[in-house]
């Protein structure tokens, strides 16, 4: 079997700088050139705040939990 050629140095060089724009970009979060993706997930919303007392999503009622009635002097670690 014949042996294949070496590829010349010229195209190594250009595959390396391109491996390396790849890499900074993706250690950047950015896009691919063109692309209109997002290359890293946008941040999330604020956390809910929940009640310490039942877990759901904390809604107030005359200084209480809504759902189960816990003051919320207590469950104001969340």
């Amino acid at each position: 079997m014949a042996r294949r050629a070496a590829p010349p140095m010229e195209e190594i060089l250009h595959r390396l700088r391109a491996m390396e724009e790849r890499l900074a970009r993706l250690e950047a979060g950015r896009a691919p050139p063109g692309d209109g993706r997002a290359a890293a997930p946008a941040p999330g919303k604020k956390p809910v705040k929940r009640c310490i007392g039942c877990g759901l999503p904390l809604r107030r009622r005359a200084g209480r939990c809504a759902e189960c009635g816990l003051p919320l002097s207590r469950s104001r670690r969340s």
